[in-house]
């Protein structure tokens, strides 16, 4: 019972150290977002389909990392981290 109790808190501490980094790297990511669409707005050198096509590779940038922790969480959920005994 004991090696399933650690085995158990082994996966908790994996599945939250994924979590959160992936939570960080949106943080980051966001953050480079506005930061790049201040720039682009502030340009008067980038053309508008340029600026479109930056945005557009932003938000699919964004949608693959949210898509990578639904992953993360989905390949988790047969250990039942969330439940205690």
């Amino acid at each position: 019972m004991e090696t399933n109790h650690l085995a158990k808190q082994t996966l908790q501490i994996c599945h939250a150290a994924l979590t959160q980094t992936l939570e960080a790297a949106l943080t980051v990511q966001e953050q480079s977002q506005k930061t790049m669409e201040t720039l682009l707005d502030q340009s008067s050198v980038v053309p508008q389909e340029g600026k479109r096509a930056i945005n557009d590779w932003l938000e699919v940038c964004r949608q693959q990392t949210t898509a990578m922790k639904n992953v993360i969480d989905e390949g988790f959920r047969p250990f039942n981290l969330n439940t205690e005994e």
